[in-house]
């Protein structure tokens, strides 16, 4: 059973469909497609419910999810929380809340190890191998059968140090902005990982327009400390950063250009400098960034002359 697909890309044309429902198709499955489970009875024979983000109460069965990280994201959490180890844990559906359920297999601590440079889809198939291998160990042991015992352990050792589970909301691409004020390489690096971008708002610095700036996956942010270097032509940006009101923040930061290989250094909150290697403007394709921002950069005067004989 699987929701219907949604509507998505520019003007809703294309129709999104949940991955479950493209396995089931290759398997020659029934599929059973609805927004509510209303008006419709569980087919004949069947004594076993496995919910794999499903996103609506079914009967208590079977819930897979994430060790410490409660709701419909844990994994994008993981990531941007810079977790070095993930887990994951089979449970019980609560008839009531989403993910309460008696916990019947967990990661052993201290969990998996999350490389260093893992991507949100490079996870998801990991932990989605590894949460497959123990949901068949579940049910070979029969584990799932009443009475249930519970096997977790990081609810009880955050318990042990006063803290509390988190919650892993939704995310969005909102949370992909760039905050020019707190956010370091890492942050930035981080984001990337999980959305693929990072975006902004640039000021040019010759007209009276603001245009959006994705940074993209494959800049691989480099932090390196503030210094002089002739090879490189500096220079200020604006940067705009949306609020919960209608004003927008004005960051200023330093910057960069190294001509010959296009890349560009930004300063960033903590004082060091992130490398951005790429870059797509709205209206403009992908580009070096060095092209891509020039138009946002307000070269400092010893630096004008050089910056606009190398755009000729």
């Amino acid at each position: 059973m699987v929701l219907p697909g949604k509507r998505t890309g520019r003007g809703l044309k294309e129709i999104r469909e949940v991955p479950c429902k493209a396995v089931a198709q290759e398997l020659g499955l029934t599929i059973h497609q609805r927004e509510t489970f209303r008006n419709w009875d569980l087919p004949e024979n069947i004594n076993l419910i496995v919910v794999v983000s499903f996103g609506l109460f079914v009967p208590p069965r079977i819930l897979r999810a994430a060790k410490s990280l409660r709701g419909p994201a844990p994994i994008h959490h993981a990531l941007l929380r810079g977790d070095s180890h993930i887990g994951i844990s089979l449970q019980t559906l609560h008839h009531k809340t989403f993910d309460h359920g008696t916990i019947l297999a967990q990661t052993p601590p201290p969990g998996l190890p999350v490389p260093p440079s893992a991507s949100i889809q490079q996870l998801t198939l990991a932990l989605g191998a590894a949460g497959a291998q123990m949901l068949v160990q579940v049910l070979r042991d029969g584990v799932h059968v009443s009475p249930h015992s519970e096997a977790g352990w990081m609810a009880s050792k955050l318990q042990a140090r006063g803290e509390e589970l988190d919650h892993a909301p939704k995310v969005s691409k909102e949370d992909a902005q760039m905050d020019w004020a707190n956010w370091n390489g890492e942050a930035m690096r981080r984001r990337l990982r999980v959305f693929g971008m990072a975006w902004t708002r640039a000021a040019s610095a010759t007209k009276d327009e603001v245009k959006r700036v994705l940074f993209l996956n494959d800049n691989e942010p480099v932090e390196v400390r503030v210094g002089h270097d002739a090879k490189w032509s500096e220079g200020k940006m604006i940067f705009l950063q949306d609020s919960k009101g209608t004003e927008m923040h004005r960051h200023e930061r330093m910057v960069r250009v190294d001509e010959k290989s296009g890349v560009v250094d930004i300063l960033m909150a903590d004082g060091t400098q992130t490398r951005v290697k790429t870059v797509k403007v709205d209206g403009k394709p992908e580009q070096a960034a060095a092209t891509g921002l020039r138009p946002f950069i307000a070269f400092t005067k010893h630096e004008e002359g050089t910056a606009a004989r190398k755009s000729k």
